[in-house]
């Protein structure tokens, strides 16, 4: 399989998550993504599901409608922003659903967490491109942390290789000694022994 059908299948299998709190927009949204090719998608008409969700699924984008009742977009990003505060999670696409396009709904939206907008009635090639452009940075975003984890590893890797290499010329070091003198060579294996023990005992 080539690089750009990898990097399409990615996205086209990315976890999607709808919120809408009216069916029908729940079942647009669902039939678009899914003659696009998208293979991912859940939904949910319930906004006091979505945190849990998310904790579950972790999900890739969440498209998020603003006015539904019991608890409104807004609302629901606040709650997904405390989740991930507390599980460290710096980036969570957001394209709010939106039949307001005023200043200060985006502002607000934009305060709590959204990245992106769609304006009610829905048109499928907007939502598709939205929806594409930012998986594509979701994606780009997850290749960067993997590569910093493989980054931090080989520095682990490298870093614990070089406290066995220097051990080991202590150890040598140690052994020419006692060549020469038994009772020098016996001095750096107790020394050696003695640190050792020291280090355990204060947590080491």
């Amino acid at each position: 399989m080539s690089g750009g059908r990898r990097y399409m299948q990615k996205l086209t299998s990315a976890k999607i998550l709808i919120v809408d709190d009216m069916p029908s927009n729940v079942l647009l949204l669902e039939s678009i993504l899914s003659n696009a090719g998208y293979t991912g998608v859940r939904s949910t008409t319930d906004p006091l599901v979505v945190r849990g969700m998310h904790e579950q699924e972790r999900f890739d984008l969440i498209l998020l409608d603003i006015h539904m009742p019991k608890l409104d977009g807004f609302g629901v990003m606040r709650e997904l922003h405390e989740l991930r505060e507390l599980e460290e999670e710096d980036y969570l696409p957001i394209l709010v659903l939106t039949a307001q396009n005023d200043a200060e709904t985006r502002s607000r939206a934009l305060k709590e967490g959204a990245k992106d907008f769609v304006t009610k009635p829905l048109e499928m090639e907007e939502v598709l491109s939205r929806v594409a452009n930012m998986l594509e940075v979701r994606l780009l975003y997850n290749m960067k942390l993997q590569q910093n984890e493989i980054l931090e590893q080989m520095v682990d890797d490298r870093t614990q290789k070089l406290r066995e290499t220097n051990l080991q010329i202590v150890r040598y070091l140690g052994r020419a000694a006692e060549y020469r003198d038994t009772e020098t060579g016996m001095h750096v294996v107790r020394m050696s022994t003695m640190c050792a023990r020291l280090g355990q005992a204060v947590g080491m």
